[in-house]
């Protein structure tokens, strides 16, 4: 019998048309109708823009692909790694570059989710003490789900200040 989890993790990864019941937004949805203005917009000083925020959604994808893989790492296209900056020049063509790559990034994890072995969801990958492949899959959900949370806000606060 095939491991329901990993039927779970690809649903919560890759939400059906008519969403999760929370009813939020996916990456993809939160991140639709934002503009580049929008998107470099900060809160606050020293507070990440939606634009950081998706460049470090896209490197976790990136990182959990290739951890899955326990292949060379080859190099994130955008640095620095894990927050990549975003932008001097802020502009619509290069938002949308960005939020391509979170998309490829996306598929590239899907692809891999979805010719995961079941089997090895309690193993324990390779560069870690401890943490097993479901902690790192269900982890890049949980992480998926508190950015876009922090997106929403941003949105929020973004049409608000005036």
């Amino acid at each position: 019998m095939p491991d329901p989890r990993l039927s779970d993790l690809k649903r919560w990864l890759d939400p059906p048309k008519g969403g999760l019941w929370h009813g939020g937004p996916s990456v993809f949805g939160a991140t639709r109708g934002v503009h580049a203005a929008q998107a470099a917009w900060r809160p606050a000083p020293g507070r990440h823009s939606i634009w950081e925020l998706v460049l470090h959604l896209a490197y976790w994808k990136y990182a959990v692909r290739n951890r899955i893989l326990q292949g060379p790492r080859g190099r994130f296209p955008r640095k620095p790694a894990d927050w990549p900056a975003q932008p001097e020049i802020v502009e619509d063509g290069a938002w949308k570059a960005d939020v391509a790559l979170l998309k490829s990034e996306h598929t590239a994890l899907l692809g891999v989710v979805e010719e995961f072995d079941a089997g090895r969801l309690d193993d324990v990958w390779g560069g870690a003490e401890h943490w097993t492949f479901m902690d790192l899959l269900s982890g890049v959900v949980l992480h998926d789900t508190y950015h876009v949370g922090q997106i929403q806000l941003i949105k929020r606060l973004y049409r608000d200040h005036g």
